[in-house]
């Protein structure tokens, strides 16, 4: 698991200074589903509704947090930055061992800079669920 982590914080670097490269290692349409599931979770904590951030989970994240509510609770205390950001810059993906890893860029209302590493898995061979996210703060302090 370790080796894991440290291969998502390799990945982030070459995801913000590659950006627009790394998206081309996916179609489009894989790419676009990706983001809408980010998107749509991250639309999701902004206006509290636990149920749809949830359901963009994938069935391992589900199992591993029994409802919406022991979700949101581990978002909250764990993940704060992906809360109701200010602005959020979608940098592109990268191919690796464990499946798609989606790099976004996360500015904090208060100011902090973070980046969050989303692995991405297929579910039912055509909707994108999120299976984990890394994320990281530009100052190398890890949540």
């Amino acid at each position: 698991m370790k080796i894991q982590m440290k291969h998502v914080l390799i990945l982030f670097v070459a995801l913000f200074t590659l950006s627009a490269q790394s998206s081309q290692s996916v179609d489009r349409a894989q790419f676009s589903s990706m983001q809408q599931v980010i998107e749509r979770q991250l639309d999701a904590f902004a206006r509290g509704d636990a149920t749809t951030a949830y359901a963009q989970a994938s069935p391992l994240i589900q199992a591993m947090f029994r409802n919406q509510d022991i979700f949101m609770t581990m978002v909250r205390q764990g993940y704060s930055a992906l809360i109701s950001p200010a602005q959020v810059d979608f940098l592109g993906v990268e191919k690796t061992a464990d499946g798609p890893v989606f790099g976004v860029k996360i500015y904090a209302r208060d100011g902090s800079l973070w980046l969050a590493a989303y692995q991405m898995v297929l579910e039912n061979q055509e909707d994108w669920r999120i299976n984990g996210c890394r994320v990281t703060r530009y100052s190398g302090e890890t949540t």
